[in-house]
């Protein structure tokens, strides 16, 4: 009679497929440059959380405050909920206890998401209930590329559907070469985010 052996498995492989499985993670990397999955539906008259950036590798100039205009500018029928007014909510609401600019974006880091699970999804459902919000912009990764012609900024970006936990799209955009943390390159970069998210 044959014994059946059982492999185990070490504690911290079988944690991370189980965190895999939960937030419907596909093992392929970061995305690229050029990488566009999923699509983005028509955003007007929306009202969309427009998170800050997170993982920041790099110089730039003014990100946050390129990003804001950037989107406002081409979106104009979109209600955009800037980082600022969400930070002065949760200062007034310390109960909801989330930290806009640390964010659990690991999994995004990681490789594809179809959907993202706790703490994440806890957290941003609070905060598109107290907004009245369905959507959420979430740029995970900004990074500056150094070339022979200057540096470029990279942007990593999700829009999330709150109350599912769904990824609707994902995309890597680029901007123009320009001296390294200079403005020119980091309005570059996010103005080409916001061509894609806005048509």
């Amino acid at each position: 009679m044959h014994s059946t052996q059982i492999r185990r498995l070490p504690p911290a492989v079988v944690l991370f497929f189980l965190l895999a499985a939960g937030c419907g993670f596909r093992s392929s990397g970061p995305p690229e440059v050029g990488h566009d999955r999923g699509g983005i539906p028509d955003l007007r008259g929306a009202r969309v959380l427009l998170l800050p950036p997170q993982v920041v590798v790099g110089g730039h100039a003014d990100l946050e405050r390129e990003l804001v205009f950037a989107l406002a500018e081409r979106g104009g029928e979109v209600q955009w909920i800037t980082p600022e007014r969400m930070r002065d909510r949760l200062d007034r609401s310390p109960e909801l206890d989330i930290a806009i600019d640390r964010l659990a974006v690991q999994p995004f880091l990681a490789g594809q998401l179809e959907r993202y699970g706790d703490p994440l999804f806890g957290e941003l459902y609070r905060l598109g209930v107290v907004e009245s919000a369905d959507l959420a912009l979430l740029p995970f990764q900004v990074r500056e590329r150094i070339t022979g012609d200057g540096a470029r900024l990279e942007v990593s970006a999700s829009l999330l559907r709150l109350r599912t936990g769904r990824v609707i799209w994902t995309g890597v955009l680029a901007g123009d070469t320009g001296p390294p943390g200079s403005l020119a390159a980091t309005a570059s970069a996010v103005e080409s985010l916001a061509r894609r998210v806005v048509p």
